[in-house]
């Protein structure tokens, strides 16, 4: 098998594979790589403590004994049962042993008792470690791409389904627009998210997630730190965004997670203004907007509507849509990218004073 499409791997995962065969996991989201290592692994061995059964190595495990990776796979487990062999390399330090496993796989001199999963970084196309895996048709290459919106928005809605739980549609939206791509963080902010409604264990019946409930779990630290930087850039005041940029970062908020929180409010602000292009007054359109501008907000919003016409919030989304395709497409510096959007709006707007 050669390298998964990105329709294919969701199937791949959840079918599992069985002992015997070889997988790498790489990609640039350690989260996600971590989690389908987890899964593909459990479905051989339930418990990661077995010592017979299950076995970590290390770059310098293979580094000094390249024959070992190939040497656990073939090992028969003392207690019985089915094993399973991960190594997590830095890179190609991982190479030379992976390429020893699979050449012998491929030429059916091994016969591995083991499932073998293999977690790397992010690989280019010319990464021997790669290319190993991807010529090889009893290995399989599985990339872990940056999570989209809707693969965080899938992981939500079935986490919750899980403990009986659904979302409005208006706090899955603002769930969405506040994490960022990384699987691990999104993850553990969902868990966060559920655990404050309770398990299903816990309650007496199906429960509902409100855009409240995220807001009283997830929009401390970072998703305060980027409604901040938001409402700075849209107001144009420079030294408070600094600040809020600052902030955000020290929050370890993700740049692009900014460049979509930016997005987010200015295109709350262009739908108002099409409400009020219709007919709308600027109270009756921030009401009708989902979630409503929360009534210590309006004066503030309303101000920025005085600020902004439709034409100029038209160009800042365009700007903020270039800036979350450089972010991901350039290999530029994605805080860079994201903060000099944020800049450039609160220019505008200062220019509209």
């Amino acid at each position: 098998m050669t390298a998964l499409s990105s329709r294919q791997i969701a199937d791949f995962v959840k079918r599992g594979v069985k002992a015997g065969g070889a997988v790498l996991i790489y990609g640039p989201d350690a989260g996600l790589v971590r989690e389908r290592a987890d899964e593909l692994a459990r479905r051989v061995v339930r418990d990661f403590k077995d010592p017979f059964n299950y076995i970590e190595l290390s770059d310098a495990d293979v580094k000094a004994d390249p024959a070992r990776l190939a040497d656990e796979a073939a090992a028969l487990s003392f207690a019985g049962g089915e094993r399973v062999v991960r190594l997590k390399t830095a890179g190609e330090a991982g190479a030379s042993a992976a390429k020893t496993l699979v050449d012998a796989l491929e030429k059916g001199s091994l016969k591995s008792n083991a499932l073998v999963l293999i977690e790397a970084g992010d690989l280019a196309k010319s990464s021997g470690l790669r290319k190993t895996f991807e010529k090889a048709s009893r290995a399989t290459a599985l990339p872990c791409y940056a999570d989209a919106p809707a693969d965080i928005r899938a992981l939500a809605v079935e986490s919750a389904r899980a403990e009986d739980l659904s979302f409005e549609p208006d706090a899955l939206d603002l769930l969405v627009s506040l994490l960022g791509e990384d699987r691990g963080v999104s993850r553990s902010e969902v868990d966060k998210l559920i655990a404050f409604k309770g398990f299903k264990n816990q309650r007496s019946g199906p429960g509902t997630i409100t855009p409240e409930d995220v807001r009283a779990t997830l929009s401390d630290g970072v998703g305060d730190a980027l409604d901040e930087a938001a409402a700075a850039a849209a107001d144009g005041a420079a030294g408070r965004l600094a600040r809020a940029l600052s902030k955000s970062a020290a929050a370890g908020a993700n740049p692009v997670t900014l460049i979509r929180a930016l997005s987010r409010s200015f295109s709350r602000l262009r739908e108002a203004q099409g409400l009020i292009a219709a007919g709308e007054s600027a109270q009756g359109a921030m009401k009708r907007l989902r979630p409503p501008v929360f009534f210590l907000e309006a004066r503030a919003f309303e101000a920025r509507l005085h600020k902004w016409p439709i034409a100029s919030l038209d160009r800042a989304l365009d700007l903020l849509i270039e800036a979350e395709l450089e972010a991901k497409s350039t290999g530029a510096p994605q805080r860079e990218i994201a903060e000099r959007a944020a800049l450039r709006l609160a220019l505008m707007a200062a220019r509209r004073r």
